[in-house]
């Protein structure tokens, strides 16, 4: 909590356990201090966690995977565990990435809410196009499971994964808000790559391709249609996270000005 407070965040995301592992969370002595203090904003699932691989051992213990870390969560007050939507590994059609994803998230049990998270990259990734975000979320909503949705919008991914963003960042926020039902949380970050690169790669606000009018842009549209917390998950050397914070600060109405790590 006190590096929360170090940068000026209001709420933090976490790594329950080492993100490129399959290692499950351990519990932390400190979940009911979060937990009073409502400063989980949302959990991170390990990146391995891919609900659409091909490879039904990857799906196994993604699930597994989902599961620990959704109990975690709940423990330290987290209101959503966040995991990327995934791409068809191994062969398959979005169809079959789709069919996969429910047979992945049925078993989950769980008040708190699984965000799904747009991607930057992959052929046969149901979070990477708008058509097939909307096809996602249409699919599991229909599968009617027993565990709450949620939507995760993160810029860089936007930027990187479709050059409309680069056109109107404004259009695809909503756009994206509308294919999910909405924006749970927003991961603002600022990307290495040009529009439409497929490529992952995080910077500090304004040091990146994007331009900080596209930035604000997709934040005031994302607070406008009622996103309630923004996540940064860019360098923190040198005061990043902390000048981060306050540029998305700047960018908003008064009523609105809570930032988050």
């Amino acid at each position: 909590m006190g590096c929360a407070e170090e940068v000026g965040a209001d709420v933090v995301q976490l790594h329950l356990s080492a993100p490129r592992v399959w290692r499950d969370p351990k519990q932390r002595a400190d979940a009911e201090a979060l937990r009073d203090a409502a400063l989980v904003v949302s959990a991170h699932a390990p990146y391995l966690c891919n609900p659409a691989s091909a490879d039904p051992v990857v799906r196994e213990r993604t699930t597994r995977s989902l599961q620990v870390t959704l109990d975690e969560a709940a423990r330290c007050g987290a209101r959503g565990v966040v995991v990327h939507a995934g791409h068809a590994a191994g062969g398959g059609t979005m169809d079959d990435a789709l069919a996969r994803w429910v047979e992945v998230a049925r078993p989950l049990r769980s008040d708190v809410a699984l965000l799904i998270e747009n991607t930057a990259a992959g052929t046969t990734a149901p979070g990477r196009h708008l058509q097939d975000i909307a096809r996602l979320f249409a699919t599991l909503r229909d599968a009617d499971l027993d565990v709450p949705l949620g939507a995760c919008f993160d810029t860089c991914h936007a930027w990187a994964g479709d050059p409309l963003t680069a056109t109107n960042p404004a259009g695809y926020v909503a756009a994206f808000a509308e294919a999910t039902g909405g924006i749970d949380l927003l991961h603002v970050n600022d990307s290495k790559d040009e529009a439409g690169a497929g490529r992952d790669r995080h910077t500090n606000l304004g040091t990146g391709r994007m331009g900080l009018d596209v930035l604000e842009a997709m934040v005031t549209t994302a607070a406008r249609l009622g996103t309630p917390a923004a996540i940064v998950e860019t360098p923190s050397d040198d005061g990043g996270h902390a000048d981060d914070i306050a540029r998305i600060r700047s960018w908003l109405p008064a009523p609105d000005r809570a930032a988050v790590r």
